[in-house]
């Protein structure tokens, strides 16, 4: 389940909780589920279900049971059963919610977690589920008003205020977001996700240094979050400290063998390191899991490049622009590349398409200055040095006055 949320578990399972009849049968259900049995959990709420058909428990659980497994068709089903025998069992309306959520079934989604709330004012759950309703309906203030009500109900719900923070992040506040981050932390020094949530906004802010701070903080409280190594692998190895970038990277690899991006993070701070051999095989590792990641690609061109294996290199950049044509860093090794084959030609074309991308390139414009100037084309070179001139760069000054006067 939760397929397509980014964060957090929202459409969750409320657990498993027999409602009459607490049967030796029932309770062993229970069990297995906790235990994530979960064929013997089915097992023992059918039979259940067959010993007391007319008991909304056995569907419930069993309903519960099927969404942890991810059948929500037999998921809603059940639930369904347990509310034609138990209409004000919340719990039922609040995982079917999440069922016909998780399966875009929006609007029953809200006629659920809405008759919930009728049933259940009090049940600040059941508005942090709708309140992340709300969002998927690009609702914002919709969904903020329940978020602040799940949390007026339970001041201490972590996932309410890590809601509420990406949803006012998403609204473009993320200042606003990091100050309900930081009362959550005050709140519950202990939360890891505050922690993430608020690295992750320092990260779009530019402030690495809180970032590395909160994700610092992050692990230490829970030593086994993938994206939280792979997150402080990357500013580690932006700040320079690419030591450290491999050492999370191979946390991060040691948590899952199968994620690519443990393997491209580690080849990044690999070839910081120089360690050229390493990169090329983290690299192949990564392409050999994510086929399409162009960025592994680009890098493994890069060292084949520096190691005068053009043809390699090439391939590599053609691969990156065919999975991203419009990403200018593939087009700018390519380029560099051809030049260094003396393909002048081919490396124009190349830089010329950099610069459609992204006008502003100021790499792009001085190689191409250079390229022009070489082939005697004054007047390109020159317009190409003004203009990196114009955008701040102090080499275009000497260029355009060695080559231009």
């Amino acid at each position: 389940m939760n397929k397509k949320f980014l964060l957090l578990f929202l459409f969750f399972v409320n657990g498993l909780f027999a409602q009459t009849n607490n049967t030796e049968l029932l309770r062993r259900g229970i069990i297995f589920g906790q235990q994530k049995q979960y064929k013997e959990a089915l097992a023992a709420f059918s039979e259940y279900i067959t010993q007391y058909p007319k008991d909304a428990s056995g569907y419930y659980n069993r309903g519960a049971i099927y969404s942890a497994t991810g059948d929500l068709t037999n998921a809603i089903t059940d639930y369904t059963k347990a509310i034609e025998r138990d209409p004000k069992l919340v719990v039922a309306y609040l995982n079917r919610g999440a069922a016909y959520g998780e399966t875009d079934m929006y609007k029953e989604a809200l006629a659920d977690y809405s008759k919930a709330i009728e049933l259940a004012p009090k049940m600040a759950e059941v508005y942090n589920n709708r309140g992340y309703l709300y969002s998927l309906l690009d609702k914002p203030q919709e969904a903020i008003t329940d978020y602040s009500k799940a949390i007026e109900l339970n001041p201490k719900y972590v996932k309410a205020y890590v809601n509420k923070a990406i949803i006012v992040s998403e609204t473009g506040d993320k200042n606003g977001a990091i100050t309900i981050l930081s009362h959550l932390i005050e709140l519950v020094p202990d939360a890891p996700e505050a922690y993430m949530n608020r690295a992750a906004l320092y990260e779009q802010l530019n402030d690495s240094h809180k970032a590395l701070a909160d994700y610092n903080e992050g692990i230490r409280l829970t030593q086994t979050d993938l994206k939280a190594y792979l997150a402080r692998s990357k500013i580690l190895d932006d700040t320079g400290d690419d030591l450290g970038a491999v050492r999370d990277a191979k946390a991060a690899i040691a948590l899952d063998s199968t994620n690519a991006d443990g393997y491209y993070l580690k080849a990044r701070a690999e070839y910081d390191l120089n360690d050229f051999t390493a990169v090329v095989g983290d690299c192949s590792k990564a392409i050999a899991l994510k086929p399409d990641y162009t960025e592994a690609y680009t890098l493994r061109g890069n060292i084949y490049d520096s190691q005068k294996r053009y043809i390699d290199a090439l391939k590599d950049y053609n691969k990156a622009i065919e999975l991203k044509p419009d990403d200018v860093e593939p087009y700018m090794q390519r380029a560099i590349a051809k030049a260094l084959q003396k393909d002048y030609i081919g490396s124009l074309s190349d830089l010329t398409r950099v610069l459609e991308i992204n006008p502003n390139y100021i790499k792009a414009l001085l190689m191409r200055g250079d390229l022009y100037a070489m082939q005697g084309q004054k007047k390109f070179a020159c317009n190409d040095y003004s203009r990196a001139e114009a955008l701040g760069d102090g080499s275009a000054i000497s260029k355009r006055m060695f080559n231009c006067n």
